[in-house]
């Protein structure tokens, strides 16, 4: 009995041990990857006793393996795993594009201008509107029809009425990030008795290199103190007469044919000061065919403009400038007068609904013209204060009959200064530009208005008191007469001309002006070389704009 005992125990050993095993691995499979759990077909108990279990071990037939392994499954598993992460991704780019895409053709509307760019900043385009409707009033004296032995008026009616001054429309912008483009038309017109080039602006500017801008084609220079002003941010209508004179006979107003360099960097040599160098070669203007015909060349001027700002806290500024222009017009030796490009230094009494110009050299058979100026400003918080002095002279050419000169070549010189002021009353201070894509650079412009104009609330926009006195002599030995015996020609008696401008600026917003001038003018001219008669005259002009920009 003792030997079966102890075979009976063995085998319960044996099973025992079998079944630890089986739900040691049962355990083992419930914790793989992802807790899965894999299904484990039970094993029946075996029978009791030795006999049992053999009998249950013959008998059992083995269950067939239809299911993939366990590496298999987990395989599938990572699979499915690694296509759902590619799909997140896949829609991430997508979602990516579709926003980059939208931030290629943003808009925006800053200070009324539409602009649309695309999303890296390399291309924009901006659409630039200026409106500015006139209307002027000549009060001339009482006597102006008046006719004496030394006194007869040489403009006895001039035109009041209504202009449309400017009627700009362009495009602005970038293309491929270090090009600047603009193309202006103009739809106004510059007075009764002419009319300005349509082509206003079209030009191409490189800006890749740093501090540098090469500009080309249509362009407007920077060129005189108030020439680097927008004529939106103009204090004053009219630009002074030695600005129009310089910008009409040296080649440095808009619609000029031409070629410009400039130099411009904050912190040159302080660090809050800005120095401003351009250069340019300019022609004669679009729709022009002046020197063009037989007799002279085309007119051609070359320009420098220096502006240096000496200090700033930010909000006040102090800065010089200069400018040097030499002008080619085309004058040659024996040419019958009129038929070369002469060259005639001439404005408007600073207002320009009538064309006469009150003051003028009259056409000067001259090669050449040279020029020089010398301008400075300043504005302390509100209060600003301006001025320019400036010098022309002309090489005129000796005159000759049959071959023979009969009067020597000589060096007229004229000149002409202003002084001008302004107190923004409603405490914004005038803004000076440190550096621009145009010839708006180194020079000072309007005030930027705090509190628009409103009905709704206490709003009244900005306010703007302004006064200029500028004194324009076209004289030169007026008294002079020709004389064949010493060769000398006669002088010339082109008149003097001294104007109070006083003004009243009102900005309802940024982009909409009122402005109100009365000029008390006074002109003095002879009316030739060597005469006594009185030609010029007293008068007050008063003229109010309505101005929309941009």
């Amino acid at each position: 009995m003792s030997g079966k005992h102890l075979l009976t125990s063995g085998a319960a050993v044996l099973l025992a041990l079998g079944t630890a095993q089986a739900q040691t691995s049962i355990k083992v499979h419930k914790h793989k990857r992802h807790h899965k759990t894999i299904a484990i077909t039970k094993v029946a108990a075996p029978a009791s006793g030795i006999n049992g279990g053999a009998r249950a071990q013959a008998t059992a037939p083995s269950a067939p393996d239809t299911s993939p392994n366990l590496e298999e499954r987990v395989r599938r598993l990572e699979e499915q795993l690694d296509a759902q992460r590619e799909k997140e991704a896949a829609e991430h780019t997508r979602l990516s594009t579709l926003e980059q895409s939208f931030g290629d053709t943003q808009w925006s509307f800053d200070n009324a201008r539409p602009t649309v760019k695309s999303g890296d900043g390399r291309f924009s385009l901006a659409i630039r509107i200026r409106f500015q409707l006139d209307d002027v009033n000549y009060f001339q004296g009482a006597d102006v029809n008046t006719v004496t032995p030394t006194r007869d008026v040489q403009f006895k009616d001039l035109s009041s009425g209504a202009l449309v001054r400017r009627a700009f429309f362009g495009v602005e912008g970038k293309a491929f990030n270090d090009f600047w483009y603009e193309l202006r038309y103009n739809a106004g017109g510059g007075g009764s008795a002419e009319t300005d080039p349509r082509l206003s602006l079209a030009r191409v500017a490189y800006l890749g290199v740093p501090n540098f801008e090469l500009n080309a084609g249509v362009i407007e220079p920077a060129f005189m103190y108030e020439g680097t002003m927008s004529s939106g941010q103009l204090p004053f209508l009219e630009r002074p007469e030695i600005d129009n004179i310089a910008a009409d006979s040296f080649g440095a107003g808009d619609s000029r044919k031409g070629i410009e360099v400039r130099y411009q960097k904050q912190g040159a040599f302080m660090p809050d000061d800005n120095l401003v160098l351009n250069a340019a070669f300019t022609g004669s203007k679009t729709e022009s065919t002046v020197g063009h015909g037989n007799g002279g060349d085309e007119q051609t001027q070359l320009l420098f403009h220096g502006a240096y700002r000496l200090w700033s806290d930010g909000i006040s500024n102090l800065s010089l400038s200069g400018d040097y222009a030499h002008a080619f017009t085309g004058g040659c030796a024996g040419c019958v007068p009129g038929s070369n490009n002469q060259i005639n230094l001439q404005d408007r009494p600073e207002f320009r609904e009538d064309g006469d110009r009150l003051i003028s050299t009259g056409g000067i058979n001259a090669k050449t013209a040279n020029m020089w100026a010398f301008s400075g400003g300043a504005n302390l918080e509100n209060f600003y204060l301006g001025g320019e002095y400036a010098r022309f002279s002309v090489d005129r050419e000796p005159v000759f009959s049959g071959g023979i000169e009969t009067l020597a070549g000589d060096s007229p010189e004229f000149s002409g200064w202003y002084l001008e002021g302004s107190w923004v009353l409603t405490g914004e201070p005038k803004t000076y530009t440190v550096s621009q894509t145009n010839n708006e650079v180194g020079g000072f412009g309007a005030p930027k208005v705090v509190s628009p104009f409103s009905w709704s609330g206490d709003s009244w926009g900005a306010w703007e008191l302004t006064a200029r006195y500028s004194d324009t002599d076209l004289n030169w030995n007026q008294s002079r007469v020709a004389d064949p015996l010493t060769l000398t020609q006669g002088g010339i008696a082109g008149g003097e001309e001294r104007i109070m401008m006083l003004g009243l600026n009102w900005y309802l917003n940024n982009n909409i002006k009122l402005q109100l001038n009365d000029g008390i003018a006074h002109v003095s001219k002879i009316a030739a070389p060597g005469s006594n008669v009185q030609v010029g005259q007293d008068l007050n002009v008063l003229g109010i704009r309505l101005q929309f920009t941009n």
